[in-house]
C-alpha cells in the first residue's frame, strides 16, 4: 500500500513539474506583435551576424563565406521571384 502512494506522488510530482516547465517555456517566448517587432528584431539581428562574418573575414575566410552565403541563400529564398 505504501509503495501505491508514493507511486502515486512520484507521478503526481512529475505531472505538476511538467506543467511548470511547460508554462515557463511558452512564457519565455517572445510573443509575435501585429507591428512586427519580433520579425525585425530577428531580421537585425540576422544583419548583424552578416556583418559579423564580414568584418571579421581575415580570421576565418572559410567560415565567413559559407556564413554569409547561407544568409544569403536563405534571404533570397525567402523573399521569393517576386523581389
Amino acid at each position: 500500500m505504501a509503495s501505491m502512494f508514493l507511486l502515486f506522488v512520484v507521478v503526481l510530482v512529475a505531472l505538476v513539474a511538467g506543467g511548470v516547465g511547460y508554462a515557463l517555456g511558452r512564457a519565455s517566448v517572445p510573443p509575435q506583435t501585429e507591428d512586427g517587432t519580433a520579425l525585425a528584431e530577428r531580421d537585425a539581428f540576422i544583419e548583424q551576424l552578416r556583418e559579423l562574418a564580414w568584418q571579421h573575414r581575415d580570421v576565418s575566410p572559410e567560415l565567413s563565406t559559407i556564413v554569409i552565403d547561407e544568409i544569403a541563400t536563405r534571404h533570397r529564398r525567402l523573399s521569393g521571384p517576386n523581389d
